[in-house]
């Protein structure tokens, strides 16, 4: 899809342009987004320093072999080295998350994390993850902790988060947390500065920060660093304007829509140049005489994936339901608001339905962010999205939640 867009850029002219949606506002673009904050350099993990280096289907560098997709952490948990991983994994400590609810197949993640012999999580509630954890570690709220932001996916500004209030209870932020488990477990010169030291490096370490920030202590006063722009930055203009010495980073120096790249690769499942391509779960899958609806998944306007959920009146605000056309709910005597059971062979999920023309036949939708709660039978009565997902991942290497058929049934 994204090569196909792109693709429908450059064909109508639209690379360069102002509001050509050629690309540029996502992290990790390096054109039409330069606002980026410096970050705590991270440690070198010593499982990872010995062993080969190998290549993923489209990796340009070499990475560690040791190393697996985020979407195969479940299946290394349960399978381990007899299922070809490179460790037999016992426990896991998790922060910043809430993994279990927001990756593909839910079922399989709990099963995953009830396996390990220790479970550790840093949180502030009692999430759909938090709930299989040994140890629940309390950890400040945006509140109780001094921070640094940047915005998402792309502007020209930083803010600084002053901190209102003093930790309550034992709560210590995640920093404060992973030094004390460090000096417990005497690993020494872990983090040797405060977490203010950090915050100030990391101004100062800032390329805004010669030219344009004022100074820490300001910035910490104000709160917000606008980057006044000399005009506005539109991706890729360069390498329109000025091929010869902007050329784009590709082996040709030009668009490549066709890619010598991919196609030296010899991989029937990435093609040198953007088609349509039967994937599993489609209409094409054999599959689908047994689920013939396909399941999207898209954002809540009403919480951010499964953060807020659990606020009452923004779920007053936006009912979760799933959306039904007519044509598909008729047949199963699904009425308007009736309890439906949506379901695969991954997992059940019981929810209310919306019966609504505004969603196409043949297609039913679960907004994401949901948090999973499954019953002693095994049926997700808190209806999150990923108890039907896939937890594979396509030959680039993105998450296929998108590619998933289920059935329903009222409950």
């Amino acid at each position: 899809y994204d090569r196909c867009a792109a693709t429908l850029c450059a064909m109508t002219g639209n690379v360069g342009r102002p509001g050509g949606s050629a690309g540029g506002g996502l992290m990790g673009i390096p054109v039409g987004h330069m606002f980026r904050m410096s970050s705590i350099p991270p440690g070198k993990n010593p499982f990872e320093l010995d062993g080969p280096r190998v290549k993923g289907t489209l990796d340009i560098r070499l990475r560690v072999a040791k190393r697996i997709h985020a979407n195969k952490i479940f299946d290394a948990i349960l399978q381990g080295k007899a299922g070809g991983y490179p460790a037999a994994i016992k426990m896991a400590w998790s922060m910043c998350n809430n993994y279990l609810n927001q990756t593909g197949n839910s079922n399989k993640a709990a099963k995953a994390l009830q396996k390990l012999e220790f479970f550790c999580v840093n949180e502030l509630f009692m999430t759909a993850q938090a709930r299989y954890a040994d140890l629940v570690l309390p950890v400040t709220s945006a509140a109780e902790r001094s921070d640094l932001t940047m915005p998402w996916p792309s502007g020209p500004y930083f803010t600084f988060v002053n901190r209102a209030l003093e930790p309550l209870g034992e709560c210590k932020s995640d920093l404060d947390i992973a030094s004390e488990l460090a000096e417990r477990l005497g690993i020494k010169d872990f983090n040797p500065h405060t977490e203010e030291e950090w915050l100030k490096m990391l101004v100062e370490l800032n390329p805004e920060y010669q030219t344009r920030i004022k100074g820490y202590d300001e910035f910490k006063k104000e709160g917000i660093h606008r980057i006044k722009l000399p005009k506005p930055i539109v991706a890729f203009a360069e390498q329109i304007e000025d091929p010869e010495n902007h050329p784009f980073d590709t082996p040709s120096g030009k668009i490549e829509i066709y890619s010598q790249r991919v196609a030296d690769l010899n991989n029937p499942l990435c093609p040198p140049i953007p088609k349509y391509m039967i994937t599993p779960e489609d209409r094409n899958d054999p599959l689908f005489e047994k689920y013939p609806l396909q399941l999207l998944t898209p954002h809540a306007k009403n919480r951010v994936h499964s953060e807020l959920y659990k606020v009452e009146w923004l779920r007053e605000v936006e009912a979760h339901r799933a959306w039904i056309n007519p044509v598909d709910a008729d047949p199963r005597g699904v009425g308007d608001g009736d309890e439906i059971y949506v379901f695969n062979d991954r997992g059940k999920v019981a929810i209310p339905a919306w019966v609504t023309e505004r969603i196409i036949p043949g297609v039913i939708c679960i907004f994401e962010g949901a948090w999973y709660a499954p019953d002693e039978n095994g049926i997700d009565r808190g209806a999150c999205a990923n108890t039907l997902t896939n937890d594979a991942y396509s030959e680039g290497g993105a998450a296929v939640m998108n590619s998933s058929l289920v059935q329903v049934m009222r409950a």
